[in-house]
């Protein structure tokens, strides 16, 4: 069947909720007030309900507010404790499906409950995007589509209660009914997640995108997904069409022997014909002066993050597609969706329907958190999230800032983790987990203590990565150990491993310095901090240290 069909059917089936949330746009409040009263029946009767006094008795969002305290992701350790293992009705109602992996403050993995309620919750605010972009962007319901969802050589796993971790397709986020439709214009299969490492993943996922001459859409997250997964196109490029010619797919067999039986095990449930144009046109196309509208001239859209840190890595992203337009993606966390992207929007709006949200003012952190319908634009905000999974005035850590208003609802523009977080590429790393990795790991390489001046610094030159400034007399052998224990330290974190084994990050490497307080303290002034109010820091979020202690810069 031509994808043409497909996807109008599955343009029918997204209409109504697109419909619901455009209407929706008009009356947040309203909006709002029903889905309080959704997560606040998906609780009702859970553990977490018994623990908060007055809980039958809230009906208002002020109700709520005054009886149940704001909580960061480390305060649900317990109860996430007491589900893995087993036990019923712990945050909600309703069993929990399964566990997705998200980083908190610590930079630890974290664990998030997913259930029918909050996969309901992400569907009210993902159906009406998938509409936006079928409805608004006619070219895509001509061809296939790429869409990196789950993380690739994601490891299937079970809790000590039963409980699986993670999700087994990309598909899982959307309803049932709309699963056939988008498996067949899925420009890769979903299996391609389970091969057991990272190259091969994006082997397996360019010979299926390669062998798409109807490709029309590459949705990504971080950009830098795009520049490394172009990148192995390049370094891969002729196997690939000698693969393609001849109906195969060989991708690079590393690790041990168990995970090259694991890789044979998933292709073998995947089925490669020849495509003898294709691999001639790739042949042509690598060795000239390429770009990918080569490969896929119907391509027409490509979908990424485009604020805060992904910035940096846009042009990158970018180089290889010259002319197709690029569309920056909502703040979609695991734990729930904050907005999606519109196209005639000023900046992504609020997911009105999904979640009940609120709003901790940057300049009034002390005051009664806002609703969605009280923001003013050009004021930034921290958000809490309460969803039917769950989470109650749950505080994500990220600043979003008021761009303008879609009808009487809010368009917000992510700006940055509100907490001592650096996040280059997605890792996530946390300032409170450099303290704890650097205090465990220093002293048994210096001599008991910590050096005169140690700190973590993130760079994007030459490549995005992190450098250890340390200042001592010890040899560089010592240095270099240092920084690959800080490394294997930092790679037990979820986010940051993930983000080492895709390449998009480089690893620890150490960097000696002379006179570190005071430099350090020289720079902060120079940034226009006052020197009574300079904190040492373990983790330093700005880049150009490097120079900064070399003295290319003042």
């Amino acid at each position: 069947m031509a994808p043409s069909l497909p996807l109008s059917g599955l343009r029918a089936v997204l209409a109504p909720s697109a419909l619901r949330f455009h209407r929706a746009l008009r009356q947040p409040e309203a909006a709002q007030a029903a889905c309080l009263a959704r997560v606040l029946q998906s609780v009702a009767g859970s553990l977490q309900a018994e623990r908060i006094p007055g809980f039958r008795r809230v009906r208002s969002a002020r109700d709520f507010q005054d009886a149940v305290q704001w909580v960061t992701p480390d305060a649900l350790t317990p109860d996430v404790e007491r589900i893995a293992a087993g036990q019923a009705r712990v945050l909600t109602r309703e069993p929990v499906l399964r566990f997705e992996l998200s980083g908190g403050s610590s930079g630890a993995s974290k664990r998030v409950p997913m259930t029918r309620g909050l996969l309901s919750e992400f569907q009210r605010a993902l159906a009406p995007m998938l509409f936006e972009l079928l409805h608004r962007r006619p070219a895509l319901r001509e061809g296939a589509s790429y869409w990196s969802i789950s993380p690739l050589a994601r490891k299937q796993a079970r809790t000590a209660g039963g409980i699986p971790v993670g999700s087994a397709e990309d598909s899982a986020y959307f309803s049932r009914l709309l699963r056939p439709l988008l498996s067949r214009i899925f420009a890769v299969p979903g299996e391609v997640g389970a091969l057991p490492d990272v190259e091969s993943c994006r082997y397996v996922t360019l010979w299926h995108l390669v062998a798409r001459e109807d490709l029309t859409l590459l949705s990504v997250w971080n950009p830098s997904f795009l520049t490394l997964l172009m990148a192995a196109l390049e370094r891969h490029g002729e196997r690939l069409a000698d693969d393609l010619a001849q109906g195969r797919c060989r991708p690079p067999e590393t690790g041990s022997t168990d995970a090259v039986a694991a890789q044979r095990t998933v292709l073998a449930r995947m089925r490669f014909s020849p495509h003898p144009e294709r691999a001639s046109l790739l042949r042509a196309v690598l060795h000239g002066d390429w770009s990918a509208r080569a490969l896929w001239p119907r391509l027409s859209l490509l979908s990424m993050w485009t604020d805060a840190q992904a910035a940096q890595a846009l042009p990158a992203a970018c180089r290889r597609f010259p002319g197709v337009e690029v569309q920056g993606k909502g703040l979609l966390a695991t734990e729930g969706v904050v907005t999606v992207p519109l196209f005639d929007a000023p900046a992504p709006v609020l997911a009105v329907r999904s979640h009940f949200y609120e709003f901790i003012d940057s300049e009034a952190p002390d005051a009664r958190p806002r609703l969605a319908h009280e923001l003013e634009q050009g004021r930034t905000y921290l958000v809490l999230l309460s969803t039917s999974g769950g989470l109650l005035r749950y505080r994500l850590g990220d600043l979003v800032r008021v761009e303008g208003f879609q009808h009487a609802t809010p368009c917000l523009r992510f700006v940055g983790r509100a907490d001592a977080v650096s996040d280059l590429v997605g890792e996530k790393l946390a300032a409170t987990r450099v303290s704890a990795v650097l205090n465990a790991v220093l002293p048994d390489l210096f001599g008991g203590t910590r050096p005169g001046f140690s700190m973590l610094a993130p760079e994007w030159s030459p490549a995005p990565s992190y450098v250890l400034f340390l200042e001592t007399d010890a040899s560089e052998a010592r240095l270099a150990e240092a920084a690959d224990a800080v490394e294997r330290a930092l790679r037990e974190g979820h986010h940051y491993g993930y983000a080492r084994a895709l390449g998009q990050l480089g690893p620890v490497r150490a960097v000696r310095v002379e006179e570190g307080a005071r430099r350090y303290e020289a720079r902060c002034i120079a940034l226009g901090q006052r020197a009574g109010d300079i904190k040492p820091a373990d983790l330093h979020r700005l880049t150009g240290w490097s120079d900064h202690f070399s003295g290319v810069t003042p």
